[in-house]
């Protein structure tokens, strides 16, 4: 993730969920800190979010001692899949990691810091150390699969909170003694839920989602037979 116009934690906590529930190990590398004036902040920020389970790394992706920090995981037998938005410098790694210029990279637009997608194939290559990478285009969209578990460490914290609320089954919303709320900031918190609605949606057997699509419709047809008769009488 960039550290730039790209930085968005709340996409971060959704790439660290997917990432763990395919049981991967995830790796964070923030890219681009010198266009970012807020740059050891924002570091600071992702290494509180990604709690002590994830390693995040920082640098330019051209950089030799960013292939360095990122030795452990690049040995004989390892396989590497980098992920992120267009533009976040994903080819340049692999290129750093390469040691030669394997892969295109393009320019960021100066406008809102977004990347155009130079990479438009996955392609799998062979570092010298005897791992192997897979370099991916940009993901504009990521979906839930409903297989992730939203207390798998990408909200660790507001699982350890959680257990110190009065009710088990606290939603985290408007209950009496809930231990999150005034702990966790309010975006964070709200992020939370919108990924709890998504990831129900996306566990809901076909058969499910039909019939809620049902109910959907029928509820519209009754709103709209209810103002009709009102607007008449």
């Amino acid at each position: 993730m960039g550290l730039d116009g790209n930085y968005k934690p709340n996409r971060l906590e959704r790439f660290l969920l997917l990432a763990r529930a395919s049981e991967t190990s995830p790796v964070v590398v923030l890219t681009k800190a010198d266009l970012c004036h807020e740059g050891e902040a924002r570091i600071a920020q992702v290494r509180r979010l990604c709690g002590d389970a994830t390693a995040v790394l920082h640098g330019d992706a051209r950089d030799p001692q960013l292939r360095d920090a990122l030795r452990p995981w690049c040995g004989e037998g390892q396989t590497l899949v980098l992920l992120g938005s267009s533009g976040v410098g994903k080819s340049t790694l692999c290129n750093t990691l390469l040691g030669e210029s394997a892969q295109a990279t393009g320019a960021v637009s100066a406008e809102g810091d977004r990347g155009r997608h130079t990479t438009t194939a996955r392609r799998l290559l062979c570092l010298p150390d005897g791992a192997c990478i897979i370099d991916t285009p940009g993901l504009r969209e990521l979906r839930l699969s409903g297989d992730e578990k939203l207390g798998d460490g990408a909200f660790e914290d507001i699982v350890q909170w959680a257990e110190h609320c009065r009710y088990r089954d606290c939603g985290h919303g408007d209950e009496p003694g809930c231990a999150v709320r005034g702990q966790v900031k309010d975006e964070r918190l709200e992020n939370y839920h919108k990924l709890q609605r998504e990831l129900a949606h996306a566990q809901q057997t076909a058969l499910q989602k039909r019939a809620a699509k049902q109910a959907d419709k029928s509820l519209h047809r009754e709103l709209k037979r209810y103002y009709r008769d009102r607007d008449r009488s």
